[in-house]
């Protein structure tokens, strides 16, 4: 009896462990059917020639942007150096505002908005995305704007599973509405 008891305490400390490897948050891992590390669905959503559209910015990785229907959303799809033509690593959606020139090299969609995986768009509150994805979050204020990031490191098997070493999901709240929310793996 001591056995089996031994044994069943032993295999619900290990579930348990292992349930708890994301606390709680599940990762994204698309925008409109755009997958991270997959040039399939990337050249089916903006098409083979897409990578022709790609440029970089001082500092920043090569990226294609993406224009909704109505001008009113950007997501900006980065590639970092070494990894393959049209897979994206990292997505950022963010609210455009009247001082943001958009790039001659956008691609403009017939979506109205742009939607993760988990369900999460521009617009939303703090406390649904915080429904969605967990507290398990790092938060700092300047004035009215908040900034929440999420972690998951290499120990995961999901970051293992895509040989990264870390993945990220950084929000931007002004008030209490989403105006940026970006996700990937951390480039080296």
């Amino acid at each position: 009896m001591k056995i089996i008891f031994l044994i069943s305490s032993l295999l619900l400390l290990t579930v348990t462990a292992s349930g708890q490897q994301h606390e709680g948050l599940k990762p994204d891992t698309a925008v409109n059917n755009i997958n991270i590390n997959d040039y399939e669905s990337t050249e089916r959503i903006l098409g083979k020639n897409s990578w022709s559209k790609q440029f970089e910015q001082a500092g920043s990785l090569p990226r294609i942007e993406a224009v909704n229907k109505t001008g009113t959303q950007i997501l900006r799809l980065f590639f970092h150096y070494g990894g393959s033509k049209n897979s994206v690593d990292e997505f950022e959606l963010m609210s455009v505002d009247s001082a943001y020139k958009i790039p001659k090299q956008a691609i403009h969609l017939k979506d109205e908005q742009f939607i993760t995986s988990n369900k999460i768009s521009l617009g939303i509150s703090k406390g649904d995305l915080v429904k969605k994805l967990g507290n398990s979050y790092k938060s700092s204020v300047s004035g009215n704007v908040e900034r929440l990031v999420y972690t998951v490191d290499s120990k995961s098997n999901f970051v293992r599973r895509y040989n990264q070493h870390m993945y990220y999901i950084r929000c931007v709240f002004k008030g209490d509405t989403l105006i940026k929310y970006a996700f990937g793996f951390e480039s080296l």
